[in-house]
């Protein structure tokens, strides 16, 4: 980037800052809030599960499992319920209550107590996280007229990256001091949250729309049966969804396998790996505009390769990585794959949903991207016992970034058009 790109990227985020509703402030303050409390832990946990309590990683697998259908039943739950009561007391609840179980959490493992049931609770706590961002994008769209939407969410997303750039690197240096203190940390991160919440986050959603529940926003996830529905009537959109769950299969193994791999195989300390995932959304919060801007008339079916060839490539080559260098190195690769296929996901949902049904289709995807995520570190978890050699276990896992490529080759041959 030079001097005068640096210029118009900064013009550009000086003017979404500015013309942004003031309203979403506290908004993104809590969700920075709230991601760098929860960076702070997720990435240890595998760490921890498998390295100190010698769990295996196939039972750890089943862990993230569960905690996905938990957060998709309470992402339908809390998006439903936000209708009718309101937002602002949930997302409150959702906050205070999480600060309770990582407090208990902590609390567990200064006693010692069992493993298992450690996990469940804190697979509690996944249940009811997703009580809180789900309805802060929700309050996003009840304060921002619809062609101001894309900006806000933007605001939010960069708040996002910026909570989880910061909370992996203290996750990192708590680790090494002792891991109940990971705990206390997202305790006290999430009841400060929820008392900014209480006193600074006004109710947006208006009484008529608390007595009717509202339809479900584009990012929420549709019931099961809508979901069939739309696949039995758009078959070229079934094919995408599943191309692009072969992409997530992959790009899902950043957080849990890949964290494992960096303690285990590596030897990168807590606070060396904590440092791995905040060059990443360093990354994101440096370039995500910058690429957006520049590749925003470009075929999204080609980004969607592009980001493909990437995630194949550096997973492919991890098995020979061996330090925090390199990892590092690699790591440049993963995040641009990122930053390429991301919103171009999006976009292309938006652009196949037919009569106008963008919300339906947003939605859709949406939980084929969580599946993804969910099923990643599954599927990566079990391969991890199952494939002893390091190098042979990478290489499977980047092949469904290959397949992915071909898939978004085939759609890019056949409808390059829903890509304009």
């Amino acid at each position: 980037m030079d001097g005068r790109d640096r210029l118009v990227h900064a013009h550009e985020m000086k003017l979404s800052l500015k013309n942004i509703d003031k309203r979403l402030y506290p908004l993104m303050l809590g969700w920075l809030i709230n991601t760098l409390g929860f960076g702070a832990v997720v990435p240890f946990m595998t760490v921890y599960f498998h390295t100190v309590r010698n769990i295996p990683m196939t039972y750890i697998s089943f862990f993230f499992l569960a905690a996905a259908i938990c957060r998709t039943i309470a992402q339908s739950l809390g998006g439903i319920a936000s209708d009718v009561i309101g937002r602002k007391g949930l997302m409150v609840w959702s906050q205070l209550s999480r600060a309770t179980i990582f407090l208990f959490a902590g609390i567990a493992i200064v006693g010692e107590w069992s493993a298992w049931l450690l996990g469940l609770i804190l697979l509690s706590q996944y249940l009811i996280s997703s009580f809180f961002q789900p309805l802060a994008s929700a309050m996003v769209a009840d304060i921002l007229p619809s062609e101001e939407r894309s900006n806000g969410y933007a605001l939010m997303r960069m708040a996002h990256n910026i909570g989880w750039g910061l909370g992996p690197a203290i996750g990192g240096f708590l680790f090494s001091v002792s891991y109940q203190s990971l705990f206390y940390f997202t305790a006290i991160a999430l009841l400060i949250s929820g008392l900014l919440t209480i006193f600074t986050v006004k109710e947006t959603a208006h009484k008529s729309v608390r007595q009717t529940p509202a339809k479900p926003l584009a990012g929420e996830p549709r019931k099961f049966g809508a979901m069939a529905a739309a696949f039995k009537e758009d078959k070229l959109f079934l094919f995408f969804c599943l191309v692009s769950l072969m992409l997530f299969l992959t790009w899902g193994q950043l957080v849990s396998t890949l964290s494992v791999f960096m303690s285990k195989n590596i030897g990168l300390s807590p606070t060396m790996i904590g440092w791995v995932y905040t060059f990443n959304s360093a990354l994101v919060i440096a370039f995500q505009l910058f690429i957006t801007q520049r590749t925003k008339k470009v075929n999204h079916f080609l980004l969607m390769m592009i980001g493909s060839v990437l995630f194949f490539v550096s997973y492919f080559v991890m098995g020979w990585v061996n330090s925090f260098g390199m990892i590092l190195f690699i790591m440049i690769f993963i995040t641009f794959g990122e930053m390429f296929a991301g919103p171009s996901g999006h976009t292309l949902a938006s652009n196949m949903s037919k009569g106008g049904l963008h919300g339906k289709y947003q939605g859709i995807f949406s939980s084929v991207s969580t599946l993804g995520w969910s099923l990643g570190p599954f599927i990566g978890g079990i391969m991890m016992d199952l494939i002893p050699n390091i190098k042979y276990f990478w290489i499977t896992m980047s092949s469904f970034g290959l397949i992915s490529f071909f898939g978004f080759l085939y759609l890019y041959l056949k409808k390059g058009d829903h890509a304009k």
